[in-house]
């Protein structure tokens, strides 16, 4: 996912609740299996609800994965095994992630180990920061490597699926993936466009290659995914437990699932009673959409909401709530976010009275000293929030972010740094913290990130200071 903010969802259950209320209310009486009836309160449409949301990661990430490697021009296009570089700093154009970072290039890749494992090289990128994570089809990293976790330099990895045996080459280091498909996701940080070049080289230094072990058997084929389809949402998903069997700690979900459609190649959309191939129609344009509704709804009634909050399992192979890791992904649009430890977010759509930002407004943000807490590097961005996700703003000046990156950043005497939030520039030095606002005078959302938290994050001491607005 992007670093977007599906921990709105944590926050906003009740306004999650509402979104999805009364789907599946106007069923109507059908034949079942054996030619039985079936009336329209015998289908649970509640598990509908949650086998969708358990599942949706399948889907999704088979979604993304087809763009990336069954099309010719889209921004991720790629093959196996390769990765596809972002080569330049983020823009208001770029909307193939949600709230995409400006301090870093993002590279993606898919990898197969049916086919056999591959080895992932690392380069030495000298102290530059970076994280790479490996991530399986149910959303869950389960690796990381780069600058908080394995280091900088360079490094050689040999990932293998769940079932291979064989001999480790001599210098890698085993990475054991959950699941046959792997979805990879690479940060590589970038100080501006001066420092673009000196980036992408960094990102051709990562290489993944098929081991000399590997075999050559043909790729599955798999069921394209179909936008807007429930027919084709059971498909997928089912071939995709079929591919990636889930975790044993899941197996009593998947069989009340199956009551539904939804266990692997014993359940089909044809095997399904008629009343609930209905319900799945009568629902099925409502789930998606269930977590932008909430993620307004939540954001509208909080101040910052902290994505990653102590406790937090999002990012690691830990998670257990499928509601929110199934928001995490629909509203990251496949950049996912990171485990608290690498990473945390904050995020507003209000200031300190409670009132919608603007950008007709006014707005002061007092960071603490030395700003957020973070050994990498932290920042403030802002975006607009629409239907398909959450984008930069654009501006005449190109400026998307202040971060602890900034050129010529001023802090006030005891060391706090203001950022200035308003359509035009501030006079004097105060240009440096200025972030633009909308010049139209719409509304806007401030995404916080901090890059290696502090300890006062990750023990929960550290709360974000609210958007005071300035007349």
């Amino acid at each position: 996912m992007s670093d977007t903010s599906p921990i709105l969802i944590k926050k906003g259950k009740r306004a999650f609740a509402r979104a999805a209320g009364g789907i599946g209310a106007a069923l109507l009486l059908a034949c079942g299996i054996g030619g039985q009836a079936m009336a329209r309160e015998e289908v649970d449409t509640a598990l509908i609800q949650q086998a969708y949301n358990y599942a949706f990661p399948l889907y999704k990430l088979s979604q993304y994965r087809w763009t990336a490697l069954e099309t010719s021009n889209s921004r991720t296009s790629t093959t196996l095994n390769r990765l596809a570089h972002s080569r330049a700093i983020a823009t208001p154009q770029d909307r193939w992630a949600a709230a995409p970072i400006v301090d870093a290039l993002y590279s993606t890749a898919w990898i197969d180990l049916a086919r056999g494992p591959v080895l992932l090289d690392t380069p030495d990128t000298q102290g530059r920061y970076y994280v790479l994570t490996l991530i399986d089809f149910y959303s869950n990293t389960f690796f990381y490597a780069g600058y908080s976790s394995t280091g900088t330099q360079a490094q050689k990895y040999l990932l293998a699926g769940p079932a291979w045996q064989g001999e480790v080459p001599a210098g890698a280091t085993l990475v054991r993936a959950p699941g046959n498909d792997v979805y990879v996701n690479l940060r590589v940080l970038v100080d501006g466009p001066a420092d673009q070049s000196a980036a992408n080289a960094v990102q051709d230094g990562f290489k993944i290659t098929p081991a000399a072990t590997a075999g050559a058997a043909a790729a599955a084929p798999r069921v394209r995914p179909v936008a807007d389809d429930p027919k084709n949402f059971v498909d997928v998903v089912n071939q995709m437990l079929e591919l990636d069997p889930p975790p044993a700690h899941d197996a009593r979900l998947i069989e009340r699932y199956r009551a539904i459609g939804i266990c692997g190649k014993d359940c089909s959309w044809e095997r399904l009673p008629a009343p609930v191939q209905a319900a799945w129609r009568a629902d099925h344009a409502k789930l998606e959409g269930q977590f932008l509704a909430a993620y307004m709804a939540a954001g509208a009634a909080h101040g910052w909401i902290e994505y990653n909050p102590a406790g937090s399992k999002l990012g690691t192979t830990q998670m257990r709530d499928y509601d929110l890791r199934a928001s995490a992904l629909a509203l990251g649009m496949g950049m996912l976010g990171l485990a608290r430890t690498e990473a945390d977010y904050w995020i507003t759509l209000s200031d300190s009275r409670g009132q919608a930002l603007s950008g007709g407004r006014r707005y002061r943000l007092s960071l603490p000293p030395g700003g957020l807490p973070a050994r990498a590097f932290w920042s403030v961005a802002l975006y607009t929030v629409e239907k398909e996700g959450q984008f930069l703003s654009g501006n005449a000046h190109d400026r998307y972010h202040v971060s602890s990156r900034t050129p010529g950043l001023v802090a006030n005497a005891d060391g706090t740094i203001d950022i200035w939030l308003q359509p035009t520039p501030p006079t004097g030095p105060r240009q440096a913290n200025w972030l633009p606002t909308p010049a139209d005078g719409g509304p806007f959302e401030l995404f916080a990130r901090a890059y290696v938290p502090g300890d006062t994050v990750l023990n929960g001491d550290f709360k974000m200071p609210p958007v005071q607005a300035l007349p």
